[in-house]
């Protein structure tokens, strides 16, 4: 694909460019009116035209009330509402599908990263750049949660050779080609921050400082791991060349260790050796547990890379939508 429907690079410069917000929203009802009100206070001055495209996913509380609200009179805003909880990549695809901007960002409604460095992506933007990712300087997180989201990044990085910006996430703004690109992509098994920039686009980097969440975080242990483990099963094969790896070391250290009870044997066939071997229950009741644990290491990583094909084969959609509301100046809600 050539073409691009960026205004000003196609040179149609008789109209603005439109940017569209995307922010995946799961029971985020109280985070809602700070985020309008950055929202709004962010492109009143700009010369750009926006949309906020807010995707509800399965949300359990007000917040697709909350965003009803808020739609009315703004210019330009869009509720996609899911069936249910599909997840925030899942989320964040079924945006790409229903933006319409010549350039599109990704934003989470938490805030943490500031709407504020938006112009400066769109100014890196119009200077050519197709896929601009923000990276941040420095995170609030501490303790064992910051240790482990820091951890991941270099763990990611090494294991996938950056196929993405160390420490950045989602928050970053696409072309319309690139938004295009991606949306052609097949696979179920999203992790966008890595898949827009492994398309090979010219990219630019915007650094930031990550803000403090307001509440709570929503993304436990759990998920958080998932989200990891998802993305280093989707750009890396090292965990299955692991197996292969952990299978030699054992193979030469359990050589190693046959050698030395053979020689210690002959030594005391010819009197070489005098102290009394013992073979005890414990050495083999430890080597049994022990091979016994890699084994099931390695079978659930074959195991996790083949629900991954299962997954993919299978080629049921990301997400389902329940409806999808616009709102205009007038104040009337259109459902499609």
């Amino acid at each position: 694909m050539s073409a691009t429907a960026n205004p000003e690079k196609s040179g149609n410069i008789n109209r603005p460019p439109l940017v569209t917000v995307i922010t995946p929203l799961w029971n985020e009802n109280d985070a809602i009116p700070a985020l309008v009100a950055a929202l709004r206070r962010l492109f009143q001055d700009t010369s750009a035209d926006w949309e906020w495209l807010a995707v509800d996913d399965g949300s359990s509380d007000d917040t697709a009330a909350r965003v009803r609200g808020e739609m009315r009179g703004m210019a330009r805003a869009r509720l996609v509402c899911l069936t249910r909880n599909f997840g925030q990549q899942a989320a964040y695809r079924a945006g790409l599908d229903h933006a319409a901007g010549d350039a599109v960002v990704f934003l989470d409604a938490d805030l943490q990263d500031p709407p504020e460095v938006i112009p400066e992506m769109l100014a890196r933007w119009r200077e050519g750049a197709r896929l601009v990712v923000g990276r941040r300087r420095s995170r609030p997180e501490r303790g064992v949660r910051g240790l482990l989201l820091r951890g991941f990044h270099v763990v990611f990085g090494r294991l996938t050779n950056n196929v993405m910006p160390h420490d950045s996430g989602t928050f970053g703004l696409m072309d319309r080609l690139v938004v295009e690109e991606l949306k052609r992509l097949p696979e179920r098994n999203l992790f966008l921050p890595a898949l827009r920039c492994w398309l090979g686009y010219k990219q630019a980097e915007v650094w930031y400082d990550r803000h403090e969440r307001a509440g709570a975080p929503k993304q436990t242990y759990a998920k958080l791991f998932n989200y990891a483990w998802n993305g280093i099963t989707s750009f890396s094969e090292i965990p299955l060349r692991f197996i292969s790896w952990l299978g030699v070391t054992l193979c030469v250290f359990a050589t190693l260790c046959a050698a030395l009870i053979f020689a210690q044997r002959v030594g005391q066939w010819f009197g070489w050796w005098t102290d009394r071997l013992v073979v005890g229950f414990t050495t083999q009741t430890i080597g049994i547990f022990f091979l016994g644990g890699v084994q099931l290491l390695c079978i659930g990583i074959v195991g996790e890379y083949l629900a991954r094909i299962y997954r993919e084969i299978k080629g049921r959609p990301h997400y389902l939508v329940e409806r999808v509301e616009e709102a205009h100046d007038r104040d009337v809600l259109k459902h499609e």
